[in-house]
């Protein structure tokens, strides 16, 4: 094994990869036992996107960097569930937020300059129907305007390296990685409420034959 492949970490020497996929899993594990010991913010979630499925709410979701792509992915799938979702990028090009809509804003740093911008300049314009916020720190002003707010460990890019093998995950990747897991099992779970199949899904899919 080339010594560009591998890293001792306690003795113990592993190709890179391997230890980076461990320490990424071991993260979601960790997500998976917070999460279940606070469950109470996430039945409220699952409701709150219920709620918008059963009485077409439109769904705003908001975010930057790598995690704008995870939440384009959840549009994906609320999509298939039948949702009408928009991304709120450019704000010339969808409409206004209305009282009856819900926001999900995906943040691991909670301070993301742009998405802190948008809510400010978009958001403040009406109250919608419900507010989710996800982040590392729900102390922050993203965090803290949520109706909803969900906490997921994981570093984000605010958050000092501790240790040598702070590189296997660089910045903000524990915390994005488990959004990403998290959001699809947040589909999975409302799938399965409103008796969804995977190939009622498939028929919703814009390349399905």
């Amino acid at each position: 094994m080339s010594k560009t492949n591998e890293l001792t970490v306690n003795g113990e020497v592993k190709r890179i990869l391997f230890q980076s996929m461990e320490l990424i899993m071991n993260n979601i594990k960790a997500n998976i036992d917070h999460l279940d010991q606070n469950f109470k913010y996430t039945k409220k979630f699952i409701d709150l996107v219920h709620d918008g499925l059963t009485n077409k709410r439109k769904f705003f979701l908001l975010a930057s960097g790598r995690s704008a792509f995870i939440l384009q992915c959840f549009a994906t799938r609320l999509v298939h569930l039948g949702a009408e979702v928009y991304i709120v990028t450019n704000l010339a090009s969808m409409p206004a937020l209305e009282k009856s809509d819900i926001l999900i804003v995906l943040s691991g740093s909670g301070t993301t300059g742009i998405v802190v911008s948008l809510l400010n300049n978009y958001v403040n314009t009406v109250k919608p129907y419900g507010i989710v916020t996800i982040t590392s720190h729900p102390e922050t002003v993203i965090g803290r305007i949520g109706d909803i707010t969900i906490k997921l460990k994981g570093r984000s890019k605010r958050d000092k390296a501790v240790g040598d093998t702070a590189v296997l995950a660089p910045e903000g990747t524990m915390f994005e990685i488990a959004a990403f897991c998290y959001l699809d099992a947040i589909i999975a779970e409302l799938a399965i409420k409103i008796g969804k199949t995977d190939k009622d899904m498939l028929n919703k899919h814009s390349q399905s034959t």
